[in-house]
């Protein structure tokens, strides 16, 4: 119809035209680009029409797909206000009058100040605080999230990804998946008094930030912080000095090496002591085996609660994901591996789940050591882009930084090159590659994988003597 009137030279509404590139676009056959400048305020109000006028609306979408916590089995929500409570936190900010604000996206039902919802991450109730719409830096306060909108909600301890719902129609979205840290850096204040400040906004960074972790390195006592890269942990540390105004210094960044399994391996440990005067006994057999890469960590209980009360198993099951984080090598995280506990024995009289948490520290340890322990590091893969006059160049250095080339592609006197490299190699690179390349070539930089160490890296973190023949 459109095209008629447009050959026909009829008049054309603007409303016709936006439905009909509403309706190309929500069909995948177009795509509407504008061009503007946030930083200079224009164009963003077009922006904000088109994604009124092109996208789709929550009503144009299908039902939201979840999974039952306890079942597993999928559970959907329309978006109407009549389905039960769905909503999704997707984004957590530190405001420094408010505290903790986290947004949150209603798909069903509706979030009301006051109210109690139910949280599977943490099995248990929580209650709703102050809620307020944002409009860039203003706030405005309301009592309600309605099914479709978006808005923050002040004061509650979230997490990015939890999925708050009614305790009666449970259901979890799926989550995002963030990447492992691959850079460690220490960090500490410059006085003392600083300290408590320190940890606390630590602890803020890594509510906004699921890619950003901290923890105290059980050696040294140092605070230790963990990224994606020397950029964000550099951003990072900016802010703890500009925004939670920190004066902290901070060490040289290092990779965050990994350790894994090679082998299945059976562990079991027996633990009968004394702890405060009270005698403590617990009891389990653990199998181990290796996981893909990427595969993380699982355990599987292959027990009955009457074969082995529930709370135990559990604190067994926390016992063996504290022991992850210090492998049996050089102290590095371990990944990529499984556990099941096969079998377990209780006394009604002596069994608490601080002696079960202990013997699962001790299997699983136990249980590495059998099972072929090795060091991983992580693996970039990188893509630089170069004018080809400098490409002989750029594949020089990568070689020399033991990385492996994956592809190369010219584009309009452009040279695109895919190539593979060890982080540890990469410490340094923009400052090489703008000294080669005369500022004019610029490359991006993502974790790949983990792989394994080569034999003299792993003698340097073991710390055994390296042959220089």
């Amino acid at each position: 119809d459109l095209l008629e009137k447009i050959v026909e030279e009829q008049q054309v509404e603007q409303e016709e035209i936006v439905k009909v590139l509403r309706k190309a676009t929500l069909s995948g056959k177009i795509t509407p680009v504008l061009c503007g400048s946030a930083f200079k305020n224009k164009g963003v109000q077009q922006l904000l029409d088109a994604v009124v006028n092109y996208l789709p609306s929550p009503f144009d979408i299908p039902p939201v797909q979840g999974d039952h916590p306890v079942t597993k089995k999928p559970v959907s929500r329309e978006a109407s206000e009549s389905d039960p409570l769905c909503a999704l936190a997707f984004k957590v900010a530190s405001d420094p009058f408010a505290g903790q604000m986290t947004f949150v996206r209603v798909y069903s039902g509706s979030f009301e100040t006051g109210k109690t919802v139910f949280n599977p991450r943490k099995r248990k109730h929580e209650r709703i605080g102050n809620l307020v719409k944002l409009h860039a830096n203003k706030r405005e306060d309301i009592s309600v999230i309605k099914a479709g909108d978006i808005g923050a909600v002040i004061g509650m301890e979230l997490i990015t990804g939890d999925t708050l719902c009614p305790k009666d129609h449970p259901i979890i979205l799926e989550r995002t998946q963030f990447s492992e840290p691959v850079i460690d850096q220490a960090i500490e204040p410059k006085t003392k008094k600083d300290q408590d400040k320190l940890e606390e906004a630590l602890k803020r960074l890594m509510q906004e930030d699921p890619s950003f972790r901290s923890r105290i390195d059980a050696e040294t006592g140092q605070n230790i912080i963990s990224g994606m890269g020397e950029l964000h942990l550099e951003v990072m540390v900016h802010r703890l000095q500009r925004e939670f105004r920190i004066d902290c210094k901070a060490g040289t960044p290092r990779v965050a090496y990994r350790e894994t399994i090679t082998q299945a391996a059976d562990s079991e440990t027996r633990f009968e002591q004394q702890l405060d005067g009270k005698d403590q006994f617990a009891f389990c057999r653990i199998s181990l085996e290796p996981l893909e890469a990427g595969g993380g960590f699982e355990f599987e209980n292959k027990l009955s609660a009457e074969e082995l009360p529930t709370q135990f198993a559990e604190a067994l099951e926390q016992g063996i994901q504290d022991a992850m984080s210090n492998g049996v090598l050089a102290g590095f995280s371990l990944i990529d591996l499984k556990v099941c506990l096969v079998a377990g024995e209780y006394l009604e009289e002596s069994s608490t789940e601080v002696a079960f948490t202990i013997a699962g520290v001790n299997a699983l340890r136990e249980g590495v050591r059998k099972a072929g322990p090795a060091l991983l590091e992580p693996s970039m893969k990188i893509e630089v882009v170069t004018p080809v006059s400098f490409t002989g160049e750029v594949i020089g250095d990568l070689n020399a930084r033991h990385g492996r080339i994956r592809g190369m592609e010219e584009q309009g006197g452009i040279q695109v090159v895919e190539a593979e490299a060890p982080l540890a190699e990469m410490f340094g690179y923009s400052t090489r590659l703008r000294s080669l390349t005369q500022g004019r070539a610029s490359f991006t930089m993502h974790f790949s994988h983990y792989t394994s160490v080569t034999e003299s890296t792993r003698k340097i973190l073991i710390g055994e003597p390296v042959s220089l023949g």
